[in-house]
């Protein structure tokens, strides 16, 4: 891409501004829920040959008119802060797998060294409040009776909890009597399907991984954005809306997820059903075409799934966390249910404000600490000593 000299100021005073964007609200809030490109032409008179590499850096899934300016501006600004953060050479964490499973298992073993249990192929099949505990004073938790159902069978069991926590995916509808807490956010979120995609490449595509600078280590992933509208779908008019992006995570055998000699391609697209799959077929296979080796790289295994959650829009200020029906009883309140988790493909950083909120909401006059853990080191060796004394 070639840039006149016009193009290249209006792109240095749009970094300059993204820089410190939050100490400039006059300028980008009143665009904050306003498409991203109408904020860049118009405040900063960006030509539309600089539109989708700016769009590329917010990983937004949505095509350029549903991607609102302030989560927009977040992105590029954290993008552009993040280089250097963990040493020369790297700008971001990407993880393995091509999702979060990583940080879930984490999370399921400190939760089982400090006493949880993990009940696995379980679902929650019903919340009710326990009428043997309405005795209970007023003041006293009354712990919920809650249905357990095996997912591969009628078999159901039941316990009680004083807390109940999920989303609307993993937690029945709930009833009259039930009331929910959701953690506060400064945006609303609307249902949003994404196609995903992983392909094993029979080529390193070495050309992707080039040494940034010396002394540095060498890349193990790369992103590779196909703009909206840069691919088109056999199923849909040539006249009809452009088709969101194609984001495409290829991540070399140095991650180990595959064998040396070959990498693995994440690919998703914010397109549902057969015409996603095809879009994310044809955005690989255009991926490897471009790479001009010869033989052609192929794709040696595939697999694709839908996956359906939500996408942000920004909201006014929230100060306090939001409650249910007043009136209920008060074990209702002890159902708290997180909003839908974005889909977006860079990590949410406003979920730990969510979790943040609901841990003060359990923990009451004892919330001091927030993701502080106390050293477990030398625990278990205490205790082996104590036993074979």
């Amino acid at each position: 891409m070639t840039l006149d000299v016009r193009a290249k100021r209006s792109l240095m005073k749009f970094l300059r501004f993204v820089a410190n964007y939050e100490d400039q609200p006059d300028m980008w809030e009143p665009y904050r829920s306003k498409p991203f490109p109408a904020f860049l032409t118009e405040q900063f008179r960006l030509p539309p040959a600089l539109h989708d590499p700016l769009l590329a850096l917010t990983l937004s899934p949505s095509s350029p008119r549903q991607t609102s300016t302030e989560p927009s501006l977040a992105k590029v600004a954290r993008h552009l802060r993040s280089i250097g953060v963990f040493g020369p050479g790297f700008g971001a964490v990407i993880p393995k797998w091509g999702g979060l499973a990583e940080i879930t298992q984490v999370a399921c073993r400190a939760g089982a060294v400090g006493g949880a249990v993990c009940v696995l192929n379980r679902g929650v099949d019903g919340i009710e409040d326990n009428p043997i505990l309405k005795s209970l004073a007023a003041d006293e938790p009354k712990p919920l009776r809650v249905r357990l159902r095996d997912k591969n069978a009628a078999d159901t069991e039941t316990v009680t909890a004083e807390w109940v926590i999920g989303d609307e995916n993993n937690l029945p509808p709930l009833g009259p009597t039930q009331s929910t807490v959701s953690a506060s956010s400064t945006f609303s979120f609307s249902a949003l399907a994404v196609t995903r995609s992983m392909s094993i490449v029979s080529s390193t595509l070495a050309s992707l991984f080039p040494a940034i600078a010396e002394g540095v280590p060498q890349p193990a992933g790369a992103v590779v954005v196909f703009p909206s509208g840069n691919l088109f779908s056999p199923d849909r008019a040539q006249d009809e809306s452009p088709l969101p992006p194609v984001h495409a995570f290829v991540h070399s055998s140095d991650t180990g997820e595959c064998p040396a000699g070959q990498c693995v391609i994440y690919a998703s697209t914010a397109t549902a059903g057969p015409e996603g799959s095809k879009i994310l077929d044809k955005a690989v296979a255009r991926l490897l075409q471009n790479f001009g080796e010869n033989p052609t790289p192929q794709v040696l295994w595939s697999m694709r799934y839908e996956q359906s959650s939500s996408v942000p829009h920004p909201l006014p200020p929230m100060s306090t966390v939001g409650t249910g029906n007043s009136g209920q009883s008060a074990s209702a309140d002890h159902v708290l249910i997180f909003p839908p988790s974005s889909l977006d493909l860079a990590f949410d950083d406003a979920i730990l404000q969510r979790v943040r909120s609901v841990w003060e909401k359990i923990m009451g006059a004892e919330a001091e600490g927030f993701m502080t853990f106390e050293d477990r080191e030398g625990i278990g060796m205490e205790a082996e000593g104590e036993d074979q004394d």
